[in-house]
């Protein structure tokens, strides 16, 4: 028994069982729809219809249940292919990527808005947090797609990384700090400066630690936080000294703040990461190579 005999048989019913006019509404000549008739009845062994000098009269019980059954079959079998047909047209869904707040402010403006506008039915969950706990989020795969810093020291066999954007960390201060007026810096002028740096849930305050020890300097950590913005704005009027990403100064220019460039600077590369997998759900497919591809025409655009 199939969908198209099911199909047929109600066009019977619904014709009052005039065999002419339920073929005239299905455009298919009456010998064929007689034929498909015959054959369900004698594939499942039942009669369907009482029969008088050759002409259908009514339904037997076989039929009436059968009829029952039908309906709601062939009513559901129409919204699955409606549903089918919409999801084949436009995704659904809702997919989580962890995100760090600076890489959110100075990559992620323009792409996240465009996600959103052009496909309205998925549900997008931003997770902003630094890239040591978004690392372990995607081990623990409580998230899908997360955004890291590299070297993210995950395993390439089980994690697949695509490079967004490669640049490097400066220093950002007050324009009065007597520092300010230095063309480049060398990491030995940090040496026993006041200092505000990302806290111990972001990479670059591991990248910095790295580099203090390598460098034999050792600055005042004065302030840690999670709050990029924050740790700008903490040089604005104090001589503190704060190391973020140098296109920082490109998005959020201040009047007392300067950035100066390091001379050996620590390089800050920003990575797609998902877990590999034989099949991934399509919307995360979906986001995850939208995003890839876009900042791969980016670059090749050299923006």
């Amino acid at each position: 028994m199939d969908i198209k005999q099911l199909y047929y048989f109600i066009a019977i019913v619904e014709a009052d069982f005039n065999m002419s006019k339920a073929s005239k509404n299905l455009h298919l000549s009456q010998p064929a729809l007689s034929q498909t008739i015959s054959n369900l009845e004698k594939m499942e062994n039942i009669q369907l219809f009482e029969r008088s000098h050759g002409r259908l009269q009514n339904l037997t019980a076989s039929g009436e249940v059968l009829y029952a059954h039908a309906k709601e079959i062939v009513e559901k079998f129409s919204e699955m292919m409606d549903d089918l047909q919409e999801e084949s047209t436009q995704l659904k869904g809702n997919i989580k990527i962890g995100i760090p707040p600076v890489v959110i402010s100075i990559i992620f403006p323009e792409i996240l808005p465009k996600l959103l506008s052009e496909n309205p039915k998925i549900g997008f969950e931003i997770k902003e947090a630094g890239a040591v706990e978004l690392r372990k989020d995607l081990l623990l795969q409580e998230i899908p797609i997360a955004v890291l810093l590299t070297p993210t020291g995950l395993d390439s066999n089980t994690v697949e990384e695509v490079a967004l954007s490669k640049d490097e960390l400066s220093a950002f201060m007050s324009r009065h700090h007597p520092l300010a007026t230095r063309e480049k810096l060398n990491w030995s002028d940090l040496h026993n400066q006041p200092m505000a740096i990302f806290d111990s849930s972001y990479m670059i305050h591991h990248q910095l630690l790295k580099k203090f020890s390598a460098e034999q300097v050792k600055p005042l950590l004065s302030l840690q936080s999670a709050s990029w913005d924050l740790l700008l704005n903490s040089t604005r009027n104090s001589n503190l000294i704060t190391v973020l990403p140098s296109p920082v100064a490109d998005y959020y220019s201040m009047d007392e703040v300067v950035r100066i460039d390091f001379e050996n600077p620590i390089h800050w590369e920003v990575a797609l990461c998902r877990r590999k997998q034989k099949r991934y759900p399509r919307v995360e497919d979906y986001v995850f190579n939208y995003m890839k591809e876009y900042y791969g025409i980016e670059k090749s655009e050299g923006k």
